[in-house]
């Protein structure tokens, strides 16, 4: 059991290390292949196998701090090398890193997000900018959280809503909530404008100062990142909607949030699939949220889900017998 803890603890800790490992062997499409193919396919064989899966590490406070801080050096030293890369290792390691900033990245950041204390949450909001996202945890944390499973919440994907559908409607909705949740702090300071105005100092200092290379590399790096965060907040709701009667809101519940009962999915993503539980406990740690039996379940890891997503019948012919009746 102990053998098995430390192979999930690695498990991160190896993605997040890919891209510039696969420079180095030469296979800079390594951590793409692993997040579109191999992660997949380990959830899948995985997924409901409990041999293992009670036994989940317990990262501690300073882990998710440590990886986060590798991700963001690895983003600048890949950029530094870029000119001297060709064309396509520039694009491939970008689809590569582009993964590991959007299933460990921005994973992380929420994580630290969440959390109470300054540091941290400069932390989440500085990796955040380097993607132009760094507006995200302040629709996030004060509005997500409080209008989940609601019709008109930027990050609930509807019954009838495909992937398609929904990633312009996230992207808009996610800016313009943080925009108007920061009017409502400060009459003189807008954090998203702030954090936004940060964003694009940094893609005029990697194009000017960089040239081409670095900043194509930037960008597919960021398309992969959005593109995935976007994809799993699709799958975190989609379908789920809380009661809105004459006296209130129905109280968020496990049941407006799906969980995967995937452990490879669970130990790569720091518990981000026990999703209910984050819910229902958003300032709790990571490492300490529990699975939900009431909570409706995925058929497979985030990783597949996302490939789900991607085929619109595919996903509802699946997904939809799974919805809890109400």
């Amino acid at each position: 059991m102990g053998i098995m803890r430390s192979l999930l603890i690695a498990l991160p800790i190896v993605f997040s290390v890919l891209p510039i490992v696969g420079l180095w062997l030469e296979i800079p499409l390594a951590a793409f292949v692993a997040g579109v193919v191999l992660v997949p396919i380990l959830e899948w064989l995985t997924t409901g196998v409990e041999r293992w899966g009670p036994a989940m590490p317990a990262w501690g406070p300073q882990l998710p701090r440590l990886i986060l801080v590798w991700v963001s050096a690895q983003l600048l030293m890949l950029m530094l090398v870029a000119n001297d890369l060709s064309w396509p290792t520039v694009l491939m390691l970008g689809l590569s890193m582009g993964y590991v900033s959007g299933g460990i990245g921005i994973t992380l950041s929420h994580e630290l997000g969440h959390r109470w204390n300054r540091f941290d949450q400069t932390m989440s909001r500085m990796f955040l900018a380097t993607l132009g996202y760094g507006h995200y945890i302040i629709e996030h944390n004060r509005g997500h959280h409080r209008t989940a499973a609601i019709e008109g919440d930027a990050a609930s994907a509807r019954r009838d809503e495909t992937l398609w559908e929904f990633l312009p409607r996230y992207y808009r909705g996610v800016f313009v909530g943080a925009v108007q949740l920061s009017r409502q702090t400060s009459r003189w300071w807008n954090e998203a404008y702030f954090w936004t105005a940060a964003s694009l100092m940094l893609i005029c200092a990697v194009a000017l100062i960089g040239g081409a290379k670095p900043f194509v590399f930037w960008l597919v790096n960021t398309i992969v990142a959005l593109f995935l965060v976007g994809a799993v907040e699709y799958i975190e709701h989609w379908g789920l909607r809380r009661r809105v009667t004459e006296t209130g809101v129905e109280r968020m519940g496990p049941q407006h949030s799906w969980d995967s009962p995937s452990w490879i999915s669970e130990a790569l993503l720091f518990n981000l699939p026990r999703h209910s539980a984050h819910h229902l406990f958003p300032s709790l740690r990571c490492d300490v949220l529990k699975r939900s039996e009431q909570a409706p379940q995925m058929p497979t890891g985030y990783a597949g889900m996302i490939w789900l997503a991607m085929l619109p019948r595919a996903y509802l012919r699946v997904m939809t017998s799974r919805l809890p009746v109400r």
